[in-house]
């Protein structure tokens, strides 16, 4: 049992390592641009972090649209099914390409339009704006980079993930330190250099996964006339398993759009403390976003095996690991607290707000990491997908986004409590993703379809 135990183990941190070094990496991209475009002022700091709200639908969308494939393709890998594997990942291709197409062209057409959705401060629009026009060109290069990602994971193959993040993080945090204040006969962009910066680090990991797979993987090289090939059969799985995760992804990266509305309209220092807040309490937890991959993953390959008699231990395991890792995150974001005026350059209101929604966070965080346990990696993992999604369109669009707007405008509480509410719905979603686990009908066979 000591054995089998070590074994599992192993095999725990052979992928969620991997996977939350990447994700670390890869949220440092846009931690780099927060950082150093602070040096530039609250109002700069404002307009890029609003304008990434449009980056976070992509962010959310996309990679549901990879989680749903990997729910397909983890149990088909279990299985040994490699062909089953190449016809899902064109539809993961051609899905997600036809979403990001249709929001980079309404980006391009009315940056300032959209920017007016989040802010109504007109200095913060105009530089949000410019932030636009040259990052809406990265949504592409992360769609495909993002959707092969994914898939690589659902086969185990992970450290080429973290290769290619720690690529696009040396290239970003070159091009700002040359482009937003000017160094070595560089001009000073600002925000646009900023902007670029990110572009051409999208572009590098683009370019370096893209080589991988034609070059040195062959489990899920596919041809391009694959990508146009249809199979009705599997497209009716592909989209009752996939539709779901990608709605639920999509629907939940609208919701925290919609709490950053909230959040926008009580001023720009309550939006820099949310921006500077979030980062470091993603930074703390990244691991944690690697374990529930690691469970997905596991749990997937396991029951497409159809070794059932595994799952239960391996749901107790796992969870005992997100509980003691929450705990570990919250402690980090405690001790974060006195070191970000140094680091974001932020002081006065700004820092005052940033304090109390770290406090806030300190206190979610083991709540968020258990409910991501369950749900983004046994529940997901499972093929459970539909109760996943109902579950966080209820909690989020029924409890905290309309109690949001409610607290922050018709009972002006105070910044913390309004931030509280917000979040609420983290401490919810354990008890009822717990309640479904102990149901036991959360395991499915979807290569049984």
């Amino acid at each position: 049992m000591k054995k089998d135990s070590r074994s599992l183990f192993q095999n725990i941190l052979a992928i969620a390592v991997p996977l939350g070094l990447q994700s670390m990496l890869g949220f440092l991209v846009n931690l780099v641009d927060t950082v150093m475009v602070g040096k530039l002022g609250t109002v700069a700091l404002a307009g890029v972090s609003q304008a990434n709200q449009i980056f976070f639908l992509v962010a959310m969308t996309v990679p549901g649209i990879a989680a749903g494939a990997s729910v397909l393709i983890s149990q088909a890998w279990g299985k040994g099914d490699i062909e089953r594997i190449h016809k899902v990942l064109a539809y993961a291709y051609r899905t997600a390409l036809v979403f990001v197409v249709i929001l980079m062209f309404v980006v391009i057409a009315f940056p300032k339009q959209v920017m007016s959705i989040y802010t109504p401060e007109e200095e913060t629009i105009r530089i949000g704006s410019e932030y636009l026009r040259v990052i809406v060109w990265s949504y592409f290069f992360y769609t495909i980079t993002n959707i092969t990602t994914g898939v690589l994971r659902s086969v185990r193959t992970v450290n080429i993930c973290l290769y290619s993040a720690i690529v696009s993080l040396i290239l970003n945090i070159s091009g700002n330190y040359l482009l937003i204040e000017g160094h070595l006969g560089f001009p000073a962009l600002g925000v646009t250099g900023a902007a670029i910066a990110t572009l051409a680090a999208r572009i590098g990991e683009f370019i370096l996964i893209v080589w991988y797979v034609y070059r040195k993987e062959d489990k899920i090289r596919i041809r391009v006339q694959k990508m146009l090939h249809v199979d009705k059969k599997l497209a009716n799985v592909f989209f009752s398993t996939g539709i779901p995760v990608i709605c639920n992804e999509m629907f939940w990266g609208l919701g925290v759009s919609a709490q950053a509305i909230v959040l926008g309209r009580l001023g720009n220092e309550v939006v820099s403390a949310n921006s500077v807040a979030g980062s470091v309490t993603q930074l703390t937890s990244v691991l944690c976003q690697g374990l529930s991959a690691a469970a997905c993953v596991i749990i997937g390959n396991t029951i497409g095996a159809e070794k059932y008699e595994e799952i239960l231990p391996l749901k107790k395991t796992f969870q005992r690991i997100a509980v003691f890792m929450g705990l570990i995150c919250s402690a980090l974001t405690l001790v974060a607290i006195p070191l970000v005026p140094g680091i974001y350059h932020i002081k006065g209101e700004t820092m005052a707000y940033c304090r109390q929604l770290m406090y806030v966070m300190a206190f979610i965080l083991p709540f968020m990491e258990l409910q991501s346990m369950n749900m983004m990696g046994l529940l997901r993992g499972g093929g459970d997908v539909k109760f996943q999604m109902a579950n966080d369109l209820i909690f989020l669009w029924g409890v905290t986004v309309p109690m949001g707007f409610v607290m922050a405008f018709l009972v002006k509480a105070p910044v913390m409590a309004v931030y509280a509410t917000l979040k609420c719905d983290q401490v919810i979603k354990v008890f009822t993703s717990e309640w479904r686990l102990r149901s036991g009908k959360w395991i499915h066979n979807v290569n049984e379809k």
